[in-house]
């Protein structure tokens, strides 16, 4: 693994205008009309879908908690070629603090077709897990966040769907990646929550599955990263008005032993 460090530019050194043999995804043109209760139809109307070539695609939060009750997470600094070719848009730079180089964000991943019938998106979420973090987690390990998300509903079909995973922060190994050159830079460190998810208002992180991923942990966990003060450490008419919203509330309490 290459530190970002190294890295000094992305460079474009061809583009292919034509239909690739094997592509990473794939444009429908499609034609589209409302049919209607009525018997009416709208006009049709032409529509680009975009097609991937994962089912869909998996975001973990690797967490830990240190032995004065902080909750820290696990974010992977790597490369997003789109996000970084924003600079050669002048109208979209215009819209950026800075060129992203490198990306902050979850450990992520597409699901493989396979995997619904083999592994599932848990199995998926932990070889995940071992590629781009270094840590050897159980299937069964997967916290479930509550439902999936679309990542772009108004052209893409891929649904994230939000696991976590408790890990002991001192039995990481080096990532191995999956061998492709995006894969070869990159690096994992954990970081406080509440800190994390400052970045993600203050724009040095931008990644929406990132920042939905931190906040259902917190939430799921029964931690205030604002307060940095557990559910049980409030007072108790606020403890009384607590709810789980969707997610699951047998942690409701948490804490620095919770398993």
């Amino acid at each position: 693994m290459i530190s970002p460090e190294l890295l000094e530019e992305i460079e474009v050194v061809a583009e292919d205008t034509g239909e690739p043999e094997s592509p990473f995804v794939r444009v429908r043109r499609l034609r589209l009309r409302q049919r209607y209760a009525d018997g009416q139809y709208s006009a049709a109307y032409p529509f680009d879908l975009i097609e991937g070539t994962f089912a869909d695609a998996v975001a973990i939060v690797l967490y830990h908690i240190d032995s004065k009750a902080k909750v820290w997470v696990g974010l992977r600094r790597g490369l997003r070629p789109s996000i970084y070719l924003r600079k050669d848009n002048p109208a979209k730079a215009s819209l950026d603090n800075l060129p992203r180089l490198t990306y902050l964000e979850l450990v992520a991943g597409g699901v493989e077709y396979g995997d619904l019938e083999s592994i599932g998106i848990d199995g998926r979420a932990a070889h995940e897990v071992k590629e781009e973090a270094g840590f050897e987690v159980q299937t069964e390990d997967m916290i479930h966040l509550g439902e999936g998300t679309f990542s772009a509903p108004g052209f893409g079909m891929e649904k994230l769907h939000y696991r976590a995973v408790r890990v002991n922060p001192d039995k990481g190994s080096e990532p191995e990646g999956d061998g492709h050159p995006l894969e070869e830079v990159g690096d994992f460190q954990f970081h406080e929550l509440s800190e994390a998810i400052s970045w993600c208002r203050s724009g040095e992180i931008e990644d929406a599955k990132t920042e939905i991923g931190l906040c259902r942990l917190a939430h799921y966990l029964g931690y205030h990263p604002e307060l940095g003060l557990w559910r049980h450490e409030l007072p108790a008419e606020l403890c009384r008005g607590a709810r789980s919203l969707g997610l699951d509330p047998s942690v409701a309490d948490g804490g620095p032993n919770q398993e």
